[in-house]
């Protein structure tokens, strides 16, 4: 593994990581974000907030997307778009680094990333969230995606036979079942990025836990732990997509927790990224 600190007009301090063909970059001035990941020397597969913040993804109170990946607790709520505009601290490990935020003052918890990079060439995030309240607190650790704009993402959609229903898919209420950019087989859920207005989202249990996005000329794969349905938020589903006309979301859930005060909630993705 290589590593730099990288001094950006986008995003200010990134640490740099690279490693088997890998790139990943690192927000330090704000965060947690990860808000590069590419094959080396292509293109970021992450949406790129613009400067101006003219795509309107900010709040009153100064959340601001930035795009790339960031880390939540489930349910998401008012006090989910703590705006996370501080530095954070970060350790170098001997396979990659662990990131840490301080205390969120609106849901009372601390988040911490680790990234390490895998003998077999991928990447593992391990997302935790500490309890720093007085109560018990009822949440899933929550890993998102935003991703640039194009390309499709195929997510594998769990069957079987049987008297009971073996799959769940959960809709919000802007979501319609005809729009273009979803079908639906027995075995998966494909959506295409199509640049037309609206916003859809979608909630599934996946198990195996896989999804697959295609763009810019690379295939990220990315793996996730599937529990007992009965176990994930939203109605059983520990897999989220949403989409606009600027960036698809793919979103990774673990399983809903009793979180005592001092505990954590937490789940794993992996990473496999490749050229096509």
């Amino acid at each position: 593994m290589q590593f730099e600190i990288k001094n950006t007009d986008r995003w200010g301090k990134v640490l740099w990581l690279m490693n088997a063909g890998v790139e990943i970059g690192v927000a330090l001035d704000f965060g947690i974000r990860i808000v590069h990941l590419s094959c080396e020397g292509m293109e970021n597969l992450y949406y790129e907030q613009p400067l101006d913040r003219s795509d309107n993804f900010t709040t009153e109170k100064g959340w601001i997307l930035y795009g790339g990946h960031r880390m939540w607790l489930a349910p998401e709520s008012d006090d989910s778009y703590y705006p996370d505009n501080d530095p954070v601290s970060y350790t170098m490990l001997e396979n990659g680094v662990l990131v840490e935020q301080a205390e969120d003052p609106w849901k009372k918890e601390k988040k911490s990333l680790r990234i390490c990079f895998l003998e077999d060439g991928g990447v593992e995030l391990y997302h935790s969230f500490q309890n720093t309240s007085g109560d018990t607190v009822t949440g899933a650790s929550w890993g998102i995606n935003t991703l640039a704009g194009g390309g499709t993402a195929k997510i594998s959609f769990s069957g079987g036979r049987g008297y009971n229903p073996k799959r769940v898919v959960s809709l919000w209420g802007y979501t319609d079942l005809h729009d273009p950019r979803l079908t639906f087989d027995k075995e998966s859920l494909t959506a295409t990025f199509l640049d037309m207005p609206g916003y859809l989202k979608v909630g599934l249990y996946s198990n195996p836990g896989k999804a697959v996005f295609k763009n810019k000329g690379q295939k990220l794969t990315i793996t996730f732990d599937a529990a007992a349905m009965e176990d994930h938020m939203d109605g059983g589903c520990n897999f989220e997509l949403y989409m606009c006309r600027q960036f698809m979301e793919l979103e990774t859930l673990g399983t809903k927790t009793e979180i005592r005060p001092g505990e954590c909630a937490s789940h794993r993705e992996v990473w496999h990224l490749k050229r096509i």
